[in-house]
């Protein structure tokens, strides 16, 4: 059985001490992430696999930070000195799902995923649907 833990970015950083990329000091989050490619992923290939980390987009449109090797939906790696102990997977929320309303051009962040389910289809945020598409969002429920 795996023990499933969630934290802040700050927490896990705390506890495990993620390693700054020694290829690119100027790489994403202040310079801690790996890329997906070249000499940067083949590092973390090398690495110990307790201590590698996976930046990717969950099912829901967020990103998250969790621990261990992954390939679907990667956006980088971390890697930490500390490593997470076994039959753990730890999970680190980065961001929230978004999407983007056609009609007031915003992008907004949906952390409950209620605007999603209701009108991510239409491309509108609540304020544009009009009537007639809310009324059909409402007979759907």
């Amino acid at each position: 059985m795996t023990n499933f833990i969630e934290m802040t970015f700050e927490e896990a950083d705390e506890q495990f001490r993620f390693i700054p990329n020694q290829y690119d000091e100027f790489a994403s989050f202040n310079g801690l992430m790996y890329e997906t490619y070249g000499d940067e992923v083949e590092a973390v290939k090398a690495f110990d696999p307790a201590k590698i980390w996976m930046y990717g987009e969950g099912d829901n449109g967020g990103s998250y930070i969790w621990s261990g090797w992954g390939f679907v939906n990667r956006l980088g790696y971390f890697l930490s000195e500390n490593p997470v102990p076994p039959n753990t997977t730890i999970q680190i929320k980065i961001s929230s799902y978004w999407f983007y309303c056609k009609g007031c051009k915003a992008e907004i962040e949906d952390e409950d995923q209620l605007i999603n389910e209701k009108f991510y289809d239409l491309g509108f945020c609540p304020q544009c649907a009009t009537v007639e598409q809310t009324k059909q969002i409402e007979e759907k429920e």
